[in-house]
């Protein structure tokens, strides 16, 4: 717990004395190809356009790793329905931290950071339930707005507490029957005192419901947790 907790204050810190980028996140992508792309777009506020690696098996992607040099996300789309609408409902990105992306920038001569703050992955879910409220029409909504609610990311500070337990659960229904939108975030800062190779830091991860999932619970189409 303590150690959570010092992610958390290390986070607060590293965004406050980081010159941020002047830029906007763009829309995440409609391209499920491209999707983790846009989150990390998003995550890290920034426009450039990551290469995505697709993953097909979850032991490949859990032994994948995001780069800076070049911008590489890892991505992989699970936990399919069953039956005739077999879609993924959970997909996953590995991603690399606002300021590895400007350190990878500083070190290839621009001198201009291109990232700002690092957002969440709730903050990503809160994008993607806006994106596909204006997609639907109204009369096509099963489930009204404030039927569904965005939690804050569960934070984890190290791989096997974001890895587990799995399946993740990207949906939950309360008692009063309002849906609950999930994510799992896997924040490691790039910072001297993180026991643990460099490699493995500068870091964000996100377990995040997959956007043709989320768009049919909308329509009514699914009905999770009934």
């Amino acid at each position: 717990m303590k150690l959570q907790c010092l992610y958390r204050f290390s986070r607060s810190f590293v965004v406050s004395v980081i010159t941020l980028a002047a830029c906007v996140a763009p829309v995440l992508a409609d391209d499920t190809r491209d999707f983790c792309a846009g989150v990390q777009q998003s995550i890290a506020q920034t426009s450039l356009s990551a290469k995505v690696v697709e993953h097909s098996n979850y032991d490949s992607f859990v032994k994948s790793k995001a780069t800076t040099s070049p911008l590489v996300v890892q991505q992989y789309f699970s936990r399919p329905l069953a039956g005739d609408l077999a879609l993924a409902t959970v997909v996953s990105c590995k991603m690399k931290t606002a300021e590895r992306i400007n350190e990878a920038q500083l070190a290839s001569g621009d001198s201009a950071p291109v990232a700002g703050a690092d957002q969440s992955c709730d903050a990503v879910h809160r994008d993607m339930l806006a994106a596909a409220l204006r997609k639907i029409d109204p009369a096509d909504l099963a489930l009204q707005q404030d039927k569904i609610v965005v939690d804050e990311e569960a934070l984890t500070f190290m791989g096997p507490m974001w890895l587990k337990p799995w399946p993740f659960e990207p949906l939950s229904r309360d008692e009063s029957g309002r849906l609950h939108m999930q994510s799992k975030a896997l924040y490691v800062p790039f910072a001297w005192w993180i026991p643990m190779p460099d490699r493995f830091k500068g870091t964000y991860y996100c377990h995040l419901i997959a956007p043709e999932f989320l768009e049919a619970v909308l329509r009514g189409e699914v009905h999770p947790g009934v």
